[in-house]
Protein backbone atom coordinates (compact mmCIF):
# COMPACT_ATOMS: atom_id res chain seq x y z
CA UNK A 1 0.00 0.00 0.00
CA UNK A 2 1.48 3.21 -0.91
CA UNK A 3 1.40 6.31 1.17
CA UNK A 4 -1.23 7.87 -0.21
CA UNK A 5 -3.52 4.85 0.14
CA UNK A 6 -2.62 5.01 3.74
CA UNK A 7 -3.44 8.88 4.16
CA UNK A 8 0.42 9.91 5.23
CA UNK A 9 1.26 12.88 4.49
CA UNK A 10 4.95 12.63 3.07
CA UNK A 11 5.93 16.05 3.44
CA UNK A 12 7.05 18.26 6.30
CA UNK A 13 5.64 20.78 8.39
CA UNK A 14 8.98 22.80 6.48
CA UNK A 15 8.03 21.23 3.13
CA UNK A 16 4.65 22.39 3.45
CA UNK A 17 5.70 25.87 4.57
CA UNK A 18 8.35 26.10 1.59
CA UNK A 19 5.39 25.62 -1.11
CA UNK A 20 2.56 27.89 0.66
CA UNK A 21 5.66 30.55 -0.03
CA UNK A 22 6.15 29.46 -3.21
CA UNK A 23 2.32 29.50 -4.30
CA UNK A 24 2.24 33.01 -2.58
CA UNK A 25 4.60 34.41 -4.37
CA UNK A 26 2.73 33.40 -7.53
CA UNK A 27 0.10 35.00 -5.87
CA UNK A 28 -1.93 31.78 -5.37
CA UNK A 29 -2.93 33.05 -1.75
CA UNK A 30 -5.58 29.88 -1.36
CA UNK A 31 -3.59 27.39 -2.27
CA UNK A 32 -0.62 29.33 0.28
CA UNK A 33 -3.29 29.10 3.34
CA UNK A 34 -3.93 25.37 2.45
CA UNK A 35 0.17 24.69 2.70
CA UNK A 36 0.53 26.64 5.76
CA UNK A 37 -2.39 24.90 7.05
CA UNK A 38 -1.15 21.69 6.34
CA UNK A 39 1.92 22.73 7.89
CA UNK A 40 0.35 22.89 11.27
CA UNK A 41 -1.76 19.70 10.55
CA UNK A 42 2.31 18.32 10.85
CA UNK A 43 3.47 20.61 13.71
CA UNK A 44 1.05 21.99 15.83
CA UNK A 45 3.70 24.49 16.90
CA UNK A 46 5.30 25.34 13.92
CA UNK A 47 5.21 29.49 14.33
CA UNK A 48 6.79 30.19 10.78
CA UNK A 49 3.43 29.06 9.20
CA UNK A 50 1.12 30.55 12.22
CA UNK A 51 2.64 33.92 11.46
CA UNK A 52 1.73 33.53 7.41
CA UNK A 53 -1.60 32.23 7.91
CA UNK A 54 -2.25 35.42 10.00
CA UNK A 55 -0.76 37.71 8.03
CA UNK A 56 -2.88 36.26 4.78
CA UNK A 57 -5.94 36.32 6.58
CA UNK A 58 -4.98 39.64 7.36
CA UNK A 59 -4.69 40.86 4.22
CA UNK A 60 -7.63 38.53 2.95
CA UNK A 61 -9.96 40.66 4.92
CA UNK A 62 -10.46 38.23 7.35
CA UNK A 63 -10.00 39.53 10.57
CA UNK A 64 -11.18 36.92 12.75
CA UNK A 65 -9.38 34.14 11.27
CA UNK A 66 -6.32 36.57 11.59
CA UNK A 67 -6.73 36.89 15.25
CA UNK A 68 -7.40 33.20 16.11
CA UNK A 69 -3.77 32.77 14.48
CA UNK A 70 -1.97 35.43 16.01
CA UNK A 71 -3.18 34.48 19.63
CA UNK A 72 -2.50 30.91 18.73
CA UNK A 73 1.92 32.30 17.74
CA UNK A 74 1.73 34.49 20.96
CA UNK A 75 0.89 30.74 23.31
CA UNK A 76 3.50 29.71 20.90
CA UNK A 77 5.96 32.59 21.20
CA UNK A 78 5.17 35.00 24.28
CA UNK A 79 8.55 37.18 23.88
CA UNK A 80 8.31 37.66 20.16
CA UNK A 81 7.15 41.37 20.50
CA UNK A 82 6.11 41.59 16.56
CA UNK A 83 3.27 39.03 17.21
CA UNK A 84 1.17 41.55 19.85
CA UNK A 85 2.28 44.53 17.01
CA UNK A 86 0.04 42.56 14.15
CA UNK A 87 -2.36 41.65 16.37
CA UNK A 88 -2.79 44.96 17.32
CA UNK A 89 -3.48 45.90 14.13
CA UNK A 90 -6.09 43.22 13.61
CA UNK A 91 -7.99 45.00 16.19
CA UNK A 92 -6.80 48.39 14.71
CA UNK A 93 -7.92 47.86 11.17
CA UNK A 94 -11.71 46.93 12.52
CA UNK A 95 -11.49 49.89 15.26
CA UNK A 96 -12.20 47.05 18.06
CA UNK A 97 -10.79 46.31 21.06
CA UNK A 98 -8.76 49.49 20.61
CA UNK A 99 -7.53 49.03 24.42
CA UNK A 100 -6.53 45.93 24.44
CA UNK A 101 -4.33 46.87 21.12
CA UNK A 102 -3.15 49.52 23.55
CA UNK A 103 -1.88 47.00 25.68
CA UNK A 104 -0.63 44.81 22.95
CA UNK A 105 1.81 47.50 22.43
CA UNK A 106 3.39 48.39 25.08
CA UNK A 107 3.86 44.60 25.77
CA UNK A 108 5.67 44.75 22.59
CA UNK A 109 7.51 47.56 23.32
CA UNK A 110 8.62 46.06 26.48
CA UNK A 111 9.48 42.39 24.47
CA UNK A 112 11.47 43.84 21.59
CA UNK A 113 12.45 46.94 22.58
CA UNK A 114 14.88 47.48 19.58
CA UNK A 115 11.58 47.76 17.40
CA UNK A 116 10.24 50.50 19.39
CA UNK A 117 9.69 52.62 16.07
CA UNK A 118 7.26 50.36 14.46
CA UNK A 119 5.97 49.78 17.42
CA UNK A 120 5.07 53.27 18.40
CA UNK A 121 3.44 53.98 15.22
CA UNK A 122 0.73 51.17 15.87
CA UNK A 123 0.32 52.71 19.06
CA UNK A 124 0.28 56.50 17.58
CA UNK A 125 -2.63 54.56 14.98
CA UNK A 126 -4.77 53.47 17.96
CA UNK A 127 -4.57 56.50 19.52
CA UNK A 128 -5.64 58.45 15.94
CA UNK A 129 -8.74 55.85 15.58
CA UNK A 130 -9.62 56.97 19.52
CA UNK A 131 -9.30 60.31 18.91
CA UNK A 132 -6.32 60.84 21.52
CA UNK A 133 -4.73 63.39 18.73
CA UNK A 134 -2.07 64.91 21.61
CA UNK A 135 -1.01 61.46 22.88
CA UNK A 136 -0.88 60.33 19.16
CA UNK A 137 1.52 63.53 18.33
CA UNK A 138 3.86 62.23 21.07
CA UNK A 139 4.31 58.78 20.34
CA UNK A 140 4.78 59.61 16.61
CA UNK A 141 7.15 62.52 16.76
CA UNK A 142 8.82 59.96 19.12
CA UNK A 143 8.36 56.97 16.29
CA UNK A 144 9.95 60.02 13.55
CA UNK A 145 13.65 60.17 15.69
CA UNK A 146 13.83 56.22 15.84
CA UNK A 147 14.24 56.08 11.78
CA UNK A 148 16.60 57.12 9.74
CA UNK A 149 15.58 58.18 5.64
CA UNK A 150 17.01 54.68 4.19
CA UNK A 151 13.52 53.33 6.10
CA UNK A 152 11.62 55.75 4.09
CA UNK A 153 8.26 53.91 3.87
CA UNK A 154 7.95 53.37 7.31
CA UNK A 155 8.92 56.95 7.63
CA UNK A 156 6.22 58.03 5.24
CA UNK A 157 3.55 56.26 7.29
CA UNK A 158 4.94 57.82 10.42
CA UNK A 159 4.83 61.27 8.87
CA UNK A 160 0.96 60.77 7.55
CA UNK A 161 -0.37 59.21 11.14
CA UNK A 162 1.62 62.14 12.11
CA UNK A 163 -0.12 64.44 9.88
CA UNK A 164 -3.46 63.15 11.11
CA UNK A 165 -2.89 63.73 14.20
CA UNK A 166 -2.33 67.49 13.90
CA UNK A 167 -5.41 67.70 11.60
CA UNK A 168 -7.03 65.95 14.68
CA UNK A 169 -6.20 68.78 17.11
CA UNK A 170 -6.41 71.75 14.28
CA UNK A 171 -3.34 72.49 13.53
CA UNK A 172 -3.24 72.80 9.80
CA UNK A 173 0.05 74.26 9.24
CA UNK A 174 1.85 71.48 10.99
CA UNK A 175 -0.17 68.75 9.41
CA UNK A 176 0.41 69.82 6.32
CA UNK A 177 4.07 70.14 6.83
CA UNK A 178 4.00 66.22 7.89
CA UNK A 179 2.28 65.53 4.45
CA UNK A 180 4.78 66.82 2.78
CA UNK A 181 7.63 64.84 4.85
CA UNK A 182 5.89 62.08 4.14
CA UNK A 183 6.18 62.23 0.32
CA UNK A 184 9.70 63.52 0.14
CA UNK A 185 10.96 60.88 1.92
CA UNK A 186 9.87 58.95 -0.46
CA UNK A 187 10.70 60.98 -3.47
CA UNK A 188 14.39 60.75 -2.21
Amino acid sequence: MGLKEQGEDPLSAREHFTLGSIYEKRGEPELALREYKMALNRDSHFLPAMTRLGELSYGMGQYGQAERYYRKAIEVSPQNGDLYNNLSWVYLSQGKKLKEAESLMLKAMELTPEHKGYYLDTLGAIYLKQHRYREAIGVLEEAVSLFDETQSNLLSQVYRHLGLAYEGIGERSKAEEAFKKAKDVLDR
